[in-house]
């Protein structure tokens, strides 16, 4: 893929960490999208955009695993996207942050680490 579409997936404004959620897409050169501005169609995953659905290639989210799609995970979500995981699975999309990996976040996982 020659020019792939990224973008940084938010919660939205009222999430803590915005600030950073926007700062990091300006500073990657992406879109930052809510959950709302994605749909799944026909396994892909597409932005909303003034000129109409655009192709997405990679997410990196920072939306936590349980919201993340409501097909698959907490269905009275509306942070994340229907469908999104049925895309993943298809290799239609790319979570740069796999579902799953922030358990090396908790705090509880530094009892088992070496001093």
């Amino acid at each position: 893929m020659s020019d792939p579409t990224v973008v940084v997936l938010t919660p939205g404004v009222f999430n803590s960490a915005y600030f950073e959620h926007a700062l990091l897409a300006r500073m990657m050169g992406v879109r930052l999208v809510e959950g709302r501005d994605l749909q799944c169609m026909g396994g892909k995953v597409f932005m909303r955009t003034t000129r109409g659905p655009k192709r997405v290639d990679v997410i990196y989210r920072r939306v936590d695993d349980d919201f993340l799609d409501p097909v698959h995970f907490r269905p009275d979500s509306l942070l994340g996207c229907p469908g999104l995981i049925n895309a993943v699975r298809a290799g239609r999309v790319t979570i740069a942050n796999a579902v799953g990996n922030g358990v090396a976040d908790d705090k509880l996982v530094y009892t088992y680490v070496p001093d």
